[in-house]
């Protein structure tokens, strides 16, 4: 027996929790053929010996849906040894759409989860249609596979136009919306996404479509995939942070009743306004997964750094002042952020002691990087340096310090001490649990605000072994993710399956640098993160990442939940 590419040697850690072996593991073509001792040197040989063979890792929770467009790799996930990325997470997708309404989706896609306006506008290749429109035109280049949920917000759009982010939507309109997800299910969605969170809002200024949805509809949506046999329902609430109150708790007891389907929610997220959120919604999965629903939500291995830059953020979307201005265009949003009485009303919520008032400490906001090389003396510096020097208000002193580099300037907040331990003790709790998922990457999204798209190594380094076995942190990032979402043939490895894998060094793993990159349309910039210890990353029985670098190969499939 012949094979195109064989594994020698390796450590396999199969993405069961079943204690690692010794293997050889040979594939043909897209498929594992055999486990065990291969004799053949036939097509290409890869020596394993002193590394860990894993299924190839599963991001559950990104925003690549554009990305993929320019970066079949899925860069950094694919860095990071991940070869399936979940897409069209919170309701936020480009299809179904109507040719006129692709330019303002893709405006709400820009100004909520942070993709560079400019860059969408030259990357973006579609003008309209339904679910399988969009990402059939993937097939034949994608060097990881892309799964896609149907995105809420697009398919009230669709039915109610201008008006999905004005009201409820009447009986019929429901309707419309039922048998748009039914389409998008039998086109092979991965499942149903919404989201009802306040910081999400679309370029005109208004909550996006999503948030105007009342239970009925959203319960309604779901029940259609109690006519499938796969597919899973994603859903951010609005209360995610603070454990889910009894509205909520009562709409998701509800989505999946009518469903049958698994619910993924929200990443057990820490917050100072609610502390205890995250004990909350464990409490509550727990008493739901003994009702017999399946309920998951996720924990966040720590992301690598929080940035802020004025010109793309998210962070003040709750003020509504701060909403309003950053919702303004070009020379009308400059001027308001100079004038005298606007910056009142801004420093009046900025200094606001109630819920939703940003709370950070102002003071120790970092420079990382400016746009225009006049300021670079800057970068380095604290906000608190700069007022104490200017002899201003810290709000004026960071307005002003944006605005002289047109609002390119990237702040960033070290993390002290003590927030660092109490993030810690949360990502512990939710490595511990087993109804909790490993994800919440948000890869593809808020470019400019965060990257986390090296939870996988992080999780690999910083939590084995003293809070999970190697076995038990490859499952959670490999075999529990693909049952969740009934990924057929991924997520382990066994003969017959997929050859989606990742081969690593784990004394060489490691979270590398986290730098710039202006490597998007457009010459828009982003955050990355490297990596350090992959060998070699296999996606269908190519070598996609080898020793770090993308090889070109476009062996990626978009998977079919049909």
């Amino acid at each position: 027996m012949s094979f195109d590419l064989v594994i020698r040697g390796a450590k396999v850690v199969d993405g069961t929790g079943l204690p690692a072996y010794r293997a050889d593991v040979g594939i043909r073509g897209e498929r594992i053929a055999r486990i065990g001792r291969i004799q053949e040197d036939e097509g290409r040989v890869i020596d394993g010996e002193g590394l860990v063979l894993a299924p190839g890792f599963i991001d559950v929770h990104t925003h690549y849906d554009v990305q993929l467009d320019w970066d079949p790799a899925a860069s950094p996930a694919s860095w990071h040894g991940v070869t399936t990325v979940l897409a069209g997470n919170c309701g936020f997708t480009l299809a179904p759409s109507r040719p006129e309404d692709v330019d303002w989706l893709a405006g709400m896609l820009s100004r909520v989860e942070g993709m560079s306006r400019e860059a969408l506008k030259q990357g973006l290749r579609f003008s309209g249609g339904g679910f399988a429109d969009y990402w059939e035109r993937f097939e034949g280049r994608l060097g990881v596979n892309v799964g896609s949920y149907v995105g809420h917000s697009a398919v009230r759009r669709y039915v109610m136009g201008d008006e999905a982010s004005e009201r409820e939507a009447t009986p019929e309109e429901i309707e419309a919306m039922r048998e748009l997800v039914r389409q998008g299910m039998r086109e092979g969605a991965i499942g149903f996404s919404t989201s009802q969170v306040e910081l999400h809002v679309g370029e005109d200024g208004r909550e996006v479509p999503s948030n105007h949805a009342s239970a009925d509809e959203i319960v309604a949506l779901c029940s259609v995939l109690a006519e499938f046999d796969h597919g899973a329902i994603e859903f951010i609430s609005r209360t995610f942070t603070a454990g889910y109150d009894e509205a909520d708790r009562e709409l998701i007891r509800r989505m999946y009743e009518v469903s049958g389907r698994p619910v993924e929610l929200g990443p057990l997220a820490p917050n100072s306004d609610t502390p205890h959120g995250w004990q909350k919604a464990i409490e509550f999965v727990e008493q739901a997964g003994g009702a017999g629903a399946r309920l998951h939500p996720q924990f966040m291995t720590n992301r690598s750094g929080f940035y802020l830059k004025l010109s793309d953020t998210f962070v003040f979307d709750e003020l509504l002042t701060w909403r309003e201005v950053l919702c303004l265009e070009g020379e009308e949003r400059l001027a308001a952020l100079r004038d005298p009485a606007v910056r009142d009303r801004l420093r009046e919520e900025w200094e606001s002691p109630e819920p939703g008032a940003i709370s950070l400490n102002w003071e120790d906001l970092v420079i990382e990087a400016v746009s225009d090389p006049a300021l670079q003396e800057r970068v380095g510096r604290t906000l608190g340096e700069l007022a104490r020097e200017r002899g201003a208000h810290l709000m004026d002193v960071f307005l002003d310090i944006c605005l002289e580099d047109d609002l390119d300037t990237w702040w960033t907040l070290r993390q002290n001490q003590r927030s660092a331990d109490y993030v810690n003790h949360i990502t512990e709790q939710g490595i511990a649990h087993p109804l909790v998922m490993s994800g919440s990457s948000d890869g593809g999204a808020h470019l400019a605000t965060f990257v986390g798209a090296d939870f996988t190594t992080r999780l690999l380094t910083d939590w084995v072994p003293h809070a999970l076995s190697l076995e038990q942190a490859i499952y959670r990032l490999t075999g529990m993710p693909a049952t969740v979402h009934g990924l057929r043939d991924r997520g382990f490895i066994r003969e017959g399956a997929y050859a989606d894998l990742v081969l690593f060094d784990p004394e060489r793993l490691a979270v590398g640098d986290v730098h710039l990159l202006r490597d998007f349309p457009a010459d828009s910039a982003r955050f990355v993160v490297d990596a350090e210890g992959y060998v070699a990353t296999v996606v269908n029985g190519q070598v996609c990442m080898d020793n770090g670098k993308y090889t070109g190969a476009t062996s990626g499939h978009v998977i079919r939940g049909a």
